[in-house]
């Protein structure tokens, strides 16, 4: 293993450079997308709002099969192999449009035929095609992780919340609706792709060459992954079907817009991994004990963080949902009150997986994820039921249900870590953080 090159910042340096640039990203245009829900939710109405997650979901779920994997391997590649970027970046794309091409046609027609109604199924369209330009976009970013370029990842953020909010704001107002919103969010979507692909060249990326070589490595590749993120999508997909079945469609708003808040919270746990993935997949190939060091770093950060996050949750949750109005969605606060536990243990799994997928240990960790899924699956319906019947709102029992999965994921990750990560967490800082801490109280 090579020593790190004098000219290199240190990891832990890069990492925290590169996740301060995320997160105040995320400080800027969070009023944005606050604002985005907001007026959505209070435009469309919990019903519609909740037909609008339910199709978001299963989007997800059908381009999980249409990225096939290839976020992690394309940016690992690239962060060992810069001067490939041009042929995996124009192979990948390849691969995502024409597989995309396929879904547009072939999942309505699924739904259809198992009895999803006609509005359901534009919806789901117009999701899919948004999704469509924005998996190019996608594409691209990856490549930009694996050169350890998060700036130009946190500038696209601002801008594109900014596209969003001119365009789909005025659209909800004028009382687009659901399908005005979604119309609109397609065309940002294509325009945020032209913008991504004019900006390769000023990237230093490679001219993009199509090999059937690198296609069919890529495909290969991405196979132990593609397990991986189907397991991290079902969770969500399986949710959205049980509620659907089990419980009232307000239900089904009110959970959307807790986890619509969720997403918001754990940002910062979300920047963290994308700054902190390329580097423990160079540094893995590198330098072990740097990586040790930088995971364990990691871990220790995240606790320092997300402490105040998951008590604001759990404490003060009407803040959040008056953004969506009380009258609508009042319910979805005793949502993220159940949530609180899950914030707080999801920060860890973030982080855990990371170090688990970049050292190779990636099947040991879907497995522990498929666990959670089918333990999750398998208290959705009785709680579900349980909490409409007595408390008129399903989605309490998908929370709590969530919140137990959590915890077999957050156990097993931890138990499946390799060694030396936990012991190099650094201990003078952990005693200084609880020695203020009794000093507070």
């Amino acid at each position: 293993m090579s020593a790190q090159p004098d000219s290199q910042p240190a990891p832990a340096a890069r990492v925290l450079r590169n996740t301060s640039l995320l997160v105040i990203a995320q400080v800027i245009v969070t009023p944005l997308s606050i604002l985005i829900n907001a007026v959505a939710g209070r435009t469309l109405g919990a019903a519609s709002f909740g037909l609008l997650y339910q199709a978001l979901t299963f989007s997800s779920l059908v381009f999980l099969f249409v990225e096939w994997g290839q976020s992690n391997v394309l940016t690992g590649r690239v962060a060992r192999q810069q001067t490939a970027a041009g042929e995996l970046l124009g192979s990948g794309i390849l691969l995502r449009v024409t597989a995309a091409a396929a879904a547009l046609v072939i999942v309505p027609l699924v739904c259809a035929l198992v009895g999803y109604d006609r509005e359901f199924l534009v919806v789901l369209e117009l999701a899919m095609l948004a999704a469509t330009f924005a998996t190019v976009s996608a594409a691209c970013q990856d490549v930009f992780r694996g050169y350890e370029r998060t700036d130009f990842a946190a500038a696209s953020y601002v801008g594109w919340q900014l596209l969003s909010a001119a365009v789909v704001i005025p659209t909800l107002l004028a009382g687009g609706g659901l399908r005005g919103l979604l119309v609109a969010q397609v065309s940002c979507a294509a325009f945020g792709m032209l913008f991504v692909l004019k900006m390769l060249p000023r990237m230093q990326v490679p001219k993009l060459v199509v090999r059937r070589a690198v296609a069919r490595e890529l495909f290969r590749s991405g196979h132990p992954f593609i397990l991986f993120g189907l397991v991290i999508l079902l969770q969500p997909m399986v949710d959205a079907a049980m509620l659907s079945k089990f419980a009232a469609p307000a239900s089904m708003g009110w959970y959307a817009a807790a986890r619509k808040l969720v997403g918001i919270l754990i940002f910062p746990a979300s920047a963290l991994i994308a700054a902190l993935y390329p580097t423990l997949c160079r540094l893995y190939a590198e330098n072990r004990n740097a990586w040790r060091k930088t995971a364990g770093d990691a871990l220790f950060g995240v606790s320092l963080v997300v402490i105040p996050v998951a008590l604001g949750c759990g404490l003060f949750p009407e803040v959040g949902v008056a953004i969506f109005g009380q009258r609508d969605f009042g319910p979805a606060a005793d949502d993220l009150r159940l949530l609180a536990p899950f914030v707080f243990l999801v920060y860890f799994s973030m982080v855990i997986g990371s170090c688990l997928v970049s050292s190779g240990r990636q099947n040991g960790w879907t497995v522990v994820q498929l666990g959670s899924v089918v333990i999750s699956a398998a208290l959705d319906p009785p709680l579900i039921s349980w909490f409409q019947a007595h408390y008129a709102n399903g989605g309490l029992g998908v929370c709590t249900a969530a919140v137990i999965s959590e915890v077999l994921m957050v156990t097993g990750g931890f138990l499946l870590l390799p060694k030396g990560i936990l012991a190099s967490i650094p201990r003078a800082s952990v005693g200084r953080f609880w020695g203020l801490v009794r000093r507070r109280t």
